[in-house]
């Protein structure tokens, strides 16, 4: 055990790319990039996180060296905002006792200022990427609107203190009160990441008065998040999530849990800046006006460089459907119409850009949009052109999308490997690419000035970028020598119940040391609408270090594989997911990766729930099972979960379910969650 104990802190010590920021050199030679990594930090059992720096120019991709800085270590640092330019960043620390957050200003050499937000004008900064997703800064760059917990409305009784006079009013002298007080008045929450956490909402700081301002004129009852301010800083855009949505009004008492669940209504809103001064003259009105309001989803707004267009994402299949994820599409308005409606005027709808993509003809054909933003920096020079990462069937991808057309081109290889996009400025793009034998390489790639506007998929000549101690060579040797060896191998898997025409795949990690069947551990996903994707994942390439290969299975409701393939499994969970589990298994051992007397299978959440049913129905194919947060009766789960809705669609289909969600489930209701839950073949496991 204890030389698995040492390669494990081996595989572990590898670091992975996170965020870049790209911006303008002072020389007008190519561009800055800053990068965020992260390495696991196991004595403490938390993430390490550290910023490290290069100029990137023509020079450097010739040589393919570039100069990087030491790494600095963001220790205690919530979020890490850089201004556009580059020249001042906003970082947010803990508060403590005495304050609910810090906010340093930075420039290039010093600490502007410094500002400890006392907790009764806000309570904790979010940057969760769903409701904060950063920060935004003005474009002079002398405000920051951020997203933190809203105050509590009143303040909080005492218990069990000294008793009050008939006046209500302590006796003078009186001792101190020796009992407690609550932390706030009861209110919902969104649930799962978010429990005791108060609505999300909106700050400006001011960094020339270093003074935070609460945004006034949002809409009542409800969170916002994702703030973006217009290109002459007159607007300040943000993202609203109602409390009570349509459906949660209409049949749930409750507000329901927004994480992972991208089926919550939210809009896209805009108010006029500066706010209206003087004898509260913002207070208690609704001063913001929707962008988009024939949609039911609109989030992730970005302005194109020259400010003339605004583009955001939308989750309008996940919201009309009722499943938590589903086919993104994209959406834009020109500016110059969506100012007009600060003044009252008509706002034209959103123009789609890109649709849903259905059920795709080919693996080689688009298969939608699949992503939860945008990039921070997402535009090619112009304007006409938005760089995005897609999951693009069991791998990642970066599309270059023609505003115009719609058309998307990939333009990031198809090598087998996922490829994410980092940043973008002035032509110049950063991306990572990812393989289970590989937790990151930087590539760069230079568009030349002839192919900014509609670049074509043969201009992209990606150059890589290797950066100092993150190659193979300076890994350990433990992992020098077990790492070259993984590799992936993905399956297309046939259907063996109906719709047969939905294709879906299975991922195979297995050594090239060791070819032939071992000993397999078969892992399906939760969601159940999501996915494994075909890149570095530490604990599978430890378990294939160790001898085992391991079958990533992406079964029909995945996502990434077109709407018909999401829109194809509710009301057929517990069937349809089992069986592409079990012929997933099947082809991988046809394929000659797998010894089948000797077959484990491991899942979380739907994953778990999977788990639960392939060792209720098919006992006799595996060793053992590991369930982690399973789902393993649905008809208890309803009682107790804060996404009560997910039971009725998922288990009676998408337009069946939806109708008959409620607060109290029918006894026909609680006899078909436990028909479809793993409880019910819990006699025949072994």
């Amino acid at each position: 055990m204890e030389q698995e104990a040492r390669l494990l802190e081996a595989f572990a010590s590898l670091p992975t790319a996170g965020r870049a920021w790209a911006f303008p050199a002072a020389t007008h030679d190519g561009v800055r990039i800053l990068l965020q990594l992260s390495q696991r930090n196991l004595p403490a059992n938390a993430q390490r996180k550290y910023l490290t720096s290069f100029l990137l120019n023509e020079a450097v991709l010739e040589a393919g060296e570039p100069d990087v800085s030491l790494p600095v270590e963001q220790s205690g640092v919530l979020l890490y905002a850089p201004s556009p330019s580059g020249r001042r960043a906003l970082v947010v620390r803990s508060g403590g006792a005495d304050a609910s957050a810090v906010l340093e200003v930075w420039d290039r050499s010093r600490c502007l200022s410094e500002l400890h937000v006392p907790k009764s004008l806000h309570g904790g900064v979010f940057n969760d990427g769903w409701f904060g997703t950063g920060a935004a800064w003005s474009p002079d760059e002398t405000r920051v609107a951020y997203v933190a917990e809203a105050p509590p409305a009143t303040k909080t009784p005492e218990w069990c203190g000294a008793p009050a006079g008939p006046d209500g009013k302590k006796a003078e002298g009186a001792a101190a009160p020796k009992g407690w007080r609550g932390q706030s008045e009861w209110s919902p929450d969104w649930g799962e990441n978010f429990t005791g956490k108060k609505p999300p909402t909106l700050f400006v700081l001011d960094c020339q008065s270093g003074s935070v301002q609460h945004v006034a004129g949002l809409p009542e009852d409800s969170s916002c998040g994702q703030p973006v301010w217009a290109p002459d800083g007159a607007a300040l855009l943000f993202v609203c999530w109602e409390h009570q949505s349509e459906l949660a009004s209409a049949n749930f008492p409750q507000r329901l849990g927004v994480a992972y669940c991208f089926n919550r209504p939210c809009s896209l809103r805009a108010l006029a800046w500066p706010q209206p001064v003087g004898n509260g003259a913002a207070a208690g009105r609704e001063l913001s006006v929707s962008l988009a309001s024939s949609l039911g989803s609109a989030f992730s707004p970005r302005f194109s460089p020259d400010g003339s267009t605004l583009v955001f994402l939308s989750q309008q299949n996940a919201v009309s459907s009722g499943v938590h994820n589903a086919t993104c599409t994209l959406h834009s308005l020109r500016w110059a119409d969506a100012r007009q409606a600060l003044t009252g005027g008509a706002l034209p709808p959103p123009k789609t850009v890109v649709d849903t993509v259905w059920n795709p003809a080919s693996p080689d054909d688009f298969p939608g949009l699949y992503c939860t933003a945008l990039p921070d920096q997402p535009f090619l020079p112009g304007g006409h052109t938005l760089l995005l990462t897609t999951q693009w069937r069991s791998l990642l991808a970066v599309v270059a999308v023609d505003l115009t057309s719609g058309n998307v081109t990939r333009v990031t290889p198809a090598n087998g490997a996922s490829w994410s996009l980092l940043a973008a400025q002035d032509g110049w793009v950063l991306a990572a690419e990812s393989k289970p034998s590989q937790p990151w390489a930087l590539f760069a790639a230079h568009l030349p000035a002839s192919e900014q506007a509609a670049p074509t998929a043969a201009a992209w000549g990606w150059s890589h970028l290797p950066l100092p101690d993150t190659e193979l060579a300076s890994c350990p040797a433990a992992v020098r020598e077990r790492l070259p060896q993984l590799q992936a191998t993905v399956l297309q898997v046939t259907p063996t119940t109906p719709p047969n025409n939905v294709s879906f795949e299975a991922v195979v990690l297995h050594s090239k040391a060791a070819p032939g069947p071992r000993p397999t551990i078969i892992t399906p996903h939760g969601g159940p609408h999501s996915v494994y994707t075909a890149q570095y994942f530490m604990p599978f390439a430890y378990l294939v270090s160790l001898g085992y290969n391991v079958v990533l299975l992406n079964f029909r409701g995945s996502t990434g594989f077109g709407e018909a393939s999401i829109q194809s499994l509710p009301g057929n969970i517990g069937t349809n997911d089992v069986a592409d589990c079990l012929a997933s298994l099947q082809a991988a051992a046809d394929a000659g990766f797998v010894d089948l007397d000797r077959v484990a299978v491991v899942g979380g959440s739907h994953g778990g729930f999977l788990t639960g049913h392939l060792v209720g129905q098919q006992p006799e194919r595996f060793k053992c099972a590991v369930l982690r947060n399973p789902v393993c009766d649905i008809s208890l789960m309803i009682h107790v979960s804060d996404i009560p809705d997910w039971c009725y669609v998922e288990a009676w289909g998408t337009k069946e379910g939806t109708l008959r969600a409620g607060a109290r489930p029918t006894a026909e209701d609680v006899q078909r969650f436990w028909q479809v839950s793993p409880i019910a073949h819990v006699d025949k496991a072994s």
